[in-house]
């Protein structure tokens, strides 16, 4: 159960959202940069007119329901391959016609792959060498992978205007699958999780994840979400990173 200062936390952060997501607030330097990721894509793409967005590894959809409250019209993939937890997916938003619930994961090639599952499903990963293994429940899962490129393909999606990675340390092979996609810069951001200790493999490495954004023409635009952790909580243990291409080559995407 959360304290009070949970509570008033959260209450905080939605009332928030309710302001910066309000079409009669401005695009314009009122409000700090680095307070809302989802505020800062539209003040930097100058538009509230987003059209596709997508949110790999979806869990329950928290993600989802934020891009719904920023983004009502536009067309939300979200990608979650464990079963139960796609499940409470499509649970929550089976109703919405504008979300499309993809039961799978992405990665640099397409197949199968195993996951171990944990207590914490915001914790399974495909990454097979990780250090959390103490709330693993046993049970193994095999999931089916598939490419960006190809499900763009597949779905006739010409451009993605936001690509949401919370992966758990396997970012930067979903993005090795959106090689073409990369390539021809119809990838407008890039939204990552990313973790600051080498050892921490379950998070994909920020220095890693900057080179090979930075090598296709991404530029970094801030930090979000921040986690610290210790003694007075000195040290930055995992953090969101907002990227952006200026080179963004737009072009209508359909469903």
């Amino acid at each position: 159960m959360l304290n009070w200062k949970g509570r008033v936390g959260i209450a905080g952060i939605s009332a928030m959202a309710r302001v910066l997501s309000s079409r009669v607030l401005p695009l314009n330097g009122a409000v700090p940069r680095g307070v809302s990721w989802l505020y800062d894509m539209q003040r930097f793409a100058e538009t509230r007119d987003l059209k596709v967005l997508f949110d790999v590894g979806a869990n329950f959809g928290q993600t989802v329901d934020a891009m719904l409250q920023f983004f009502p019209r536009s067309s939300i993939f979200a990608f979650e391959p464990v079963a139960s937890s796609y499940r409470e997916l499509v649970s929550r938003h089976r109703e919405n016609a504008n979300v499309t619930l993809v039961n799978k994961a992405l990665g640099a090639s397409e197949g199968v792959g195993t996951m171990a599952l944990h207590q914490d499903p915001e914790l399974n990963t495909l990454v097979a060498d990780h250090p959390r293994m103490s709330d693993l429940t046993g049970e193994v899962e095999t999931v089916g992978i598939e490419q960006l490129d190809s499900f763009c393909t597949a779905n006739h999606i010409e451009s993605i205007d936001v690509l949401k990675l919370d992966v758990q340390g396997w970012e930067l092979e979903v993005l090795r699958g959106a090689a073409q996609m990369i390539e021809k810069r119809r990838i407008r951001f890039v939204f990552s999780e990313v973790g600051f200790r080498r050892s921490d493999t379950d998070v994909q490495h920020f220095p890693v994840l900057n080179d090979y954004l930075e090598q296709n023409g991404f530029w970094l635009c801030g930090f979000y979400d921040e986690y610290r952790w210790g003694e007075k909580r000195k040290y930055l243990g995992f953090a969101s990173a907002l990227y952006i291409n200026p080179d963004f080559a737009e072009n209508s995407a359909s469903r």
